[in-house]
């Protein structure tokens, strides 16, 4: 369906939907109307607003570019990618670390009306190769060496032809489609384009109008892989109107739009917390956004963070426990600048969320909530909500949205009564790009589409995320959602994190079993989980074994692989 009969027709769509008002159904007409326009007029937009303003600086890099700047920098690719060949609608793959080249290119596509494909900067060659072939990319960058990291020397392995192709010109028999490797850094690498000699040549900036003229709303405008927890990453696209309007409407809930904020980057911009919410979100509200360090890193966040008297930050709920161990140990009183934190990309805990804004000092922490197939955002918390409803919800309806919650037979089911999640609007992806089959599965003919997320939503218009729903634990017949656990576990004294799996039991099919990291010296047997939890749940609830842990296996992003904590666990390498 496109996106223009979608926006004409929903308000009928949604009253047909709404049986009566117990139904567990909410739809946000928006705080103002949707912009229909390119991702490249809106950072054209925002140059004009603000041409001197620093819009990134890079800590690891040392380079630092204004708005006007970025703008002349990503023209002046964005012609030299048309000038090689490629035409609208055509994929150029981003395979790098957090830089100013990845940001200068993701702008570059957009303004020459190509789509980006983010890739992963830890994927190996195998999965590198997945993400060329399935998104048919022509070319692609990657970023200059890191000590663990030689992005060249895996392309090397992977593509033969490349070291004695001519730049511009690669013929792979692997992959057909694949024209020209673009390389940043200092070292000239043979078969590859430099990516300072495209971003130099700023005579034919004038051409690029037109390529931003030929760009509709309703076009592709980038390509994320899902996490790939189940199988093999799919590449959800998402159009150019569901970015423009998710960044507005995210970033005035963040309230990048209220002053000059600084944004502390420490998220993976492959990421749709990273692209979506925090580099595209702040580049449409004039924000500066300072890359903490090129990979993620703990002590350069922080540093960032305070060092360059950052007024916001985004990350998962990992990220912010590791920042908040950091102080404790450091023992130092906190001298934040900081405005706002917001907590996203996977379930956060009520006590984490209470724990950042007294040890962070910051004015506001707010909750986000939503996938990769809906561009970012579903929930997020509005402004002026307490702490309580940030730490107990995932935030008030996104504008321009409506949700419902449905039973197994896809049926609605009274508010308050968990359920699956379903969404629709401007901000659903287009497609699996080349999956048609997995496209229906997920996003039916009226535009619904599921997230797998078990939920429950209120009349008030805010959610709380009970758990995945393949996450829920069946222990003797009984349905248990981890994410309750691992909340109350979450406010013992003694526990940074916790995460909560079932594993095969004989007897009950599955058993319950924490994972938890300690604080530094810390102790905790099994009993006094038992202590802990005693009076607060259900006794079937209550973990049967204990293991801790020193680190959790976690995705690029961040986000922890629960399927992988059940396999060590099960394997017996926990």
């Amino acid at each position: 369906m496109k996106f223009s009969s979608l926006i004409q027709n929903i308000e009928k769509r949604w009253a047909s939907n709404l049986r009566s008002t117990t139904d567990s159904y909410l739809h946000n007409p928006g705080s103002e109307p949707l912009t229909l326009a390119t991702l490249g007029d809106i950072i054209e937009e925002t140059v004009h607003k603000f041409p001197g303003r620093v819009a990134v600086k890079s800590m690891h890099e040392g380079i630092s570019l204004t708005y006007e700047e970025l703008l002349i920098r990503a023209d002046s690719m964005a012609y030299g990618l048309r000038n090689q060949g490629l035409q609208k609608g055509d994929r150029v793959g981003i395979w790098s670390h957090n830089s100013v080249s990845y940001l200068v290119s993701l702008v570059a596509a957009a303004r020459a009306g190509l789509i980006s494909v983010l890739i992963n900067p830890a994927y190996e060659k195998k999965e590198l190769s997945f993400c060329i072939k399935k998104s048919e990319m022509k070319c692609l960058l990657i970023g200059d060496a890191l000590p663990k990291r030689e992005y060249y020397r895996t392309l090397e392995q992977l593509i033969p032809e490349l070291k004695d192709g001519k730049p511009g010109l690669l013929k792979s028999r692997e992959f057909p489609f694949l024209s020209s490797i673009i390389a940043d850094g200092r070292n000239k690498l043979p078969g590859t384009i430099s990516y300072k000699s495209l971003t130099e040549d700023y005579k034919n900036r004038s051409e690029v109008s037109q390529y931003v003229k030929e760009t509709k709303p309703s076009d592709g405008s980038i390509i994320h892989f899902t996490s790939g927890t189940t199988g093999e990453p799919k590449a959800a696209l998402d159009s150019h109107l569901g970015v423009v309007n998710n960044t507005y409407f995210t970033g005035k809930r963040n309230t990048f739009h209220e002053g000059h904020h600084n944004i502390c980057v420490q998220v993976p911009i492959f990421h749709a917390l990273g692209s979506i919410v925090t580099v595209l979100g702040g580049f449409r509200h004039g924000a500066s956004l300072v890359l903490a360090a090129p990979i993620y890193d703990i002590s350069a966040n922080v540093k960032a963070l305070f060092g360059e008297k950052c007024t916001a930050i985004t990350g998962t709920p990992t990220m912010f426990v590791d920042i908040l161990s950091q102080i404790r140990a450091q023992g130092q009183e906190v001298l934040s600048e900081l405005r706002v934190a917001v907590a996203a990309g996977a379930p956060c805990s009520p006590q984490l969320i209470r724990d950042i804004q007294t040890h962070l000092n910051a004015e506001s922490v707010k909750s986000l909530y939503g996938l990769t197939e809906t561009t970012a955002c579903i929930f997020q918390s509005n402004q002026g909500d307490s702490i309580d409803v940030v730490a107990e919800t995932v935030g008030y309806i996104q504008d321009h949205v409506e949700v419902k919650v449905v039973n197994e037979q896809g049926e609605i089911v009274p508010f308050e009564t968990p359920g699956e999640l379903v969404v629709r609007g401007y901000n659903n992806m287009i497609c699996y790009w080349n999956e048609p089959e997995k496209t229906r599965q997920t996003l039916d003919k009226d535009g619904w589409l599921k997230t797998g997320d078990k939920f429950t939503i209120s009349k008030d218009g805010y959610g709380r995320i009970v758990g995945r729903i393949k996450d829920i634990i069946v222990r003797g017949g009984e349905n248990i959602a981890p994410k309750e656990i691992e909340d109350l576990l979450n406010t013992h004294p003694d526990v940074e994190e916790s995460q909560v799996v079932g594993v095969s039991d004989k007897r009950v099919g599955e058993e319950l079993c924490a994972v938890v990291r300690l604080r530094e010296g810390a102790a905790l047997s099994l009993d006094d989980v038992t202590k802990h939890l005693t009076g607060e749940i259900a006794r079937f609830k209550f973990p049967r074994i204990l293991k801790v842990t020193q680190e959790f296996p976690k995705t690029a992003s961040g986000k922890i692989q629960k399927y992988r904590l059940r396999e060590m666990i099960e394997k017996g390498l926990l």
